[in-house]
């Protein structure tokens, strides 16, 4: 009996092929489970405290707001309309 070496020939190649593609799968998997959710690494932004504009109702971080006695505005125009 003879037998194709032309097809065992292809069908070893797809074997090792397969089997290296297995392994590469196997090697990201194990990177993406080690590394952990990229969600998790983001920082946050602190926005902070938010007061509301006496003139208009915007409301603003406290840092950035101007403060005229116990009343916050959003800008210098609505702070000197309300005066």
């Amino acid at each position: 009996m003879r037998r194709d070496f032309g097809y065992t020939r292809l069908m070893f190649g797809i074997r090792v092929l397969i089997f290296l593609l297995g392994i590469g799968l196997v090697v990201w998997i194990l990177f993406r489970l080690a590394k952990g959710p990229a969600l998790a690494k983001k920082p946050q932004k602190k926005v902070g405290d938010m007061v509301r504009c006496s003139h208009c109702g915007v409301y603003v971080p406290r840092g950035e707001a101007l403060q005229d006695g116990d009343r916050y505005f959003c800008c210098r125009e609505h702070r000197d309309a309300d005066r």
